[in-house]
């Protein structure tokens, strides 16, 4: 799994989303998305897990 961090967290509350990209018959991809309660682009990951 990568984080990449945009910039400090600051708020109260905040939202992750996160989305499969694929899912084959052994890898699975997936991306996420964090912002703070104002909407600001935190951070976001992807990850990559063996499925099966």
């Amino acid at each position: 799994m990568r984080v990449d961090y945009l910039r400090p967290g600051w708020g109260d509350e905040f939202t992750a989303t996160a989305h499969v990209i694929r899912s084959g018959n052994k890898v699975a991809v997936t991306r996420m998305e964090l912002h703070n309660q104002e909407g600001i682009h935190i951070a976001f990951g992807t990850g990559t897990y063996l499925v099966g």
